[in-house]
């Protein structure tokens, strides 16, 4: 059930016990992949997911922060103070509404800071649980190693794969030159640094994609949300005691 498809009486009788978020980025993915990759695919897999598990799906945050990558055309970059105070916002609405669980599915590293400050304070004044999913980190683990030949990255051989299989129409033809990576010894901040870094919005290699490597990826990541989708309904949290 998408949230913002509803009336305001079919909300009032939903299920509104679980809930899923997208959250993402609008920046620069080579010249191979749009600006709202990030975004994109944490949609299509919380869409998916939610779905499947017949839950709540509220619209996407489709802007994030991004410090390198603002060099480029087209990048959006709102600061982390003010995304902080927008992700804390929407989830004390999502409380206020009644959800209990909030699964959020970040599609963006540079969203998690951000989030994870906001789920640790609307902690102490709410009920609302909150579950931050870094998806292309958290999900598919094994199908990823299955499949991917290379380093998983940024416009690389990993979300160039995802993106062709779940948009392939926004996926432009990769000149012969794709492939770019670049690492710094420690963490160096700094414009002279960012000039250096990511001279084609590229951190991988993205000529080893494939559509089938990204379909084995996205149909393991749907599956893991989904079936964690189904445990938080039934009020099982996915927390493990190591023995």
């Amino acid at each position: 059930m998408k949230w913002a498809e509803l009336t305001w009486p079919e909300f009032e009788r939903a299920d509104k016990k679980v809930a899923v978020l997208p959250v993402g980025v609008v920046e620069a993915h080579g010249i191979h992949l749009p600006l709202g990759t990030d975004a994109l695919m944490a949609i299509y897999v919380a869409e998916r997911a939610a779905e499947g598990a017949g839950v709540l799906l509220l619209p996407p945050i489709w802007y994030g922060t991004t410090y390198v990558l603002d060099k480029f055309p087209g990048t959006i970059s709102i600061s982390a103070e003010t995304l902080y105070r927008l992700y804390k916002e929407v989830f004390l609405e999502a409380a206020r509404n009644g959800v209990k669980y909030l699964v959020v599915v970040n599609g963006h590293g540079g969203n998690i800071d951000a989030l994870r400050m906001a789920a640790k304070e609307i902690s102490k004044t709410t009920e609302l649980t909150v579950i931050v999913i870094n998806w292309w980190i958290d999900l598919a683990k094994e199908a990823r190693r299955k499949v991917l030949q290379t380093l998983e990255g940024h416009a690389a051989e990993d979300e160039t794969s995802e993106m062709m299989a779940a948009y392939p129409h926004l996926v432009k033809e990769m000149p012969r030159d794709a492939d770019e990576w670049v690492e710094t010894k420690y963490a160096v901040y700094g414009s002279a640094a960012y000039q250096q870094m990511y001279k084609k919005a590229v951190q991988g290699y993205p000529s080893k994609a494939a559509r089938e490597k990204g379909e084995v990826i996205l149909r393991a990541a749907v599956e893991e949300l989904k079936s964690l989708l189904e445990y938080l309904k039934r009020d099982t949290l996915p927390i493990y005691k190591r023995q």
